[in-house]
């Protein structure tokens, strides 16, 4: 029996990966509307009654959707406390974090569920959901509360100023590959960007400014 268990996991596993890639494919071809969960489910080649034990209906297929495939995961997040050199540590997580945001099939389903957001509610709402639960898998907010409790970084929601740090390394250079409107910065050109954006944000929110100044 034991035996059995992590080979049904496994298979749940695939089958939830099969239905997610089906989904994403036919998100991007026909929309969020004409993507039924019948036509998932036909796609895939498996039963409704399946996706449905999988996932409890088309709104949290999407939210998954873009959960993973829109906010995966990163790994071990940075390191924390009042010795590290906040500087580059933040440049090290961010030469991590910029390939997996940057990746042209994640970029294509952005673009998709952008344009989609304006026709549909459902996907819009979604998009909301997914975004409020992504906020860990980067590990800048975690991150952050650590910095301001070992009194690092000064106060504020670390929603906001980890809003504020993706703002300043990522914001431009995505949304010029969003819109196409530059070509895609170098790796070196990338970094060099990043490295700029977090001595900005580190000038703005670091302790240590605020102790030189007052």
């Amino acid at each position: 029996m034991d035996s059995e268990s992590p080979a049904r996991q496994a298979d749940e596993q695939l089958r939830r990966s099969r239905i997610l890639e089906t989904a994403c494919t036919l998100l991007r071809t026909h929309g969020y509307h004409a993507t039924s969960m019948d036509r998932i489910a036909r796609q895939a080649g498996m039963s409704k009654k399946t996706l449905y034990q999988l996932f409890t209906s088309k709104q949290n297929l999407f939210e998954q959707l873009l959960l993973e495939r829109l906010f995966p995961s990163i790994g071990e997040d940075p390191a924390h406390g009042p010795d590290i050199d906040m500087e580059q540590t933040l440049i090290a997580h961010f030469r991590k974090l910029s390939p997996i945001i940057f990746d042209e099939e994640r970029l294509a389903l952005l673009r998709t569920i952008i344009g989609e957001t304006n026709r549909s509610p459902a996907i819009q709402q979604a998009m909301t959901e997914a975004l409020q639960l992504s906020g860990h898998k980067t590990g800048l907010r975690a991150w952050i509360r650590h910095q301001q409790e070992a009194g690092c970084l000064l106060p504020g929601e670390p929603t906001d100023v980890a809003d504020h740090l993706i703002g300043l390394t990522l914001g431009v250079p995505l949304l010029s590959r969003l819109t196409h409107c530059l070509p895609p910065r170098s790796p070196e050109a990338l970094e060099a960007f990043m490295r700029t954006g977090i001595r900005a944000f580190l000038q703005a929110w670091s302790r240590e400014r605020e102790d030189r100044h007052s």
